[in-house]
């Protein structure tokens, strides 16, 4: 790839993270009212692990907002990924050395992406009672990487 290209990729690819960011941030602020924790780089809690995920997208989310989650089907949990999911990566320390990244890298999962979709599902199927199967999720990101990796 020349350099033009790569340029303009990365422009483009910037400036559709400030406008998508900014939608979300509109679409987000009356939905989500964080723990603060003024000693965590984001300024509010951090999870240590699924569980403590479960609790805080409980207390941080409007009543109202998981009702919505709860009604759709799990499927449909991939359209908060750039909203709710670019949220919990940007602020719950996933791109950078939390304890959350922590505890999925951990788990063998390496890719902010894969842990926010992963939170979400889950926390679907927490909203359902039904069983996280976690293993499954872990063995979907990884044969997925692996498959990228064979690609080149």
């Amino acid at each position: 790839m020349d350099r033009k290209k790569i340029i303009f990729s990365f422009l483009y690819f910037f400036v559709f993270c400030i406008l998508a960011s900014a939608q979300d941030s509109e679409d987000l602020k009356y939905k989500i009212t964080p723990t603060i924790n003024k000693e965590s780089p984001s300024g509010v809690y951090i999870p240590k692990d699924l569980e403590e995920c479960f609790k805080e997208l409980k207390t941080m989310l409007q009543p109202s907002l998981v009702a919505e989650m709860k009604a759709k089907p799990e499927k449909e949990m991939i359209g908060y990924h750039h909203g709710l999911g670019m949220w919990i990566r940007n602020n719950w320390g996933l791109w950078s050395d939390s304890r959350l990244k922590k505890y999925f890298n951990n788990l063998g999962i390496r890719h902010p992406d894969d842990m926010s979709s992963i939170i979400l599902n889950s926390f679907w199927r927490h909203l359902h009672n039904q069983l996280l199967e976690l293993d499954r999720q872990i063995k979907y990101y990884q044969e997925y990487w692996e498959n990228v990796k064979k690609q080149k």
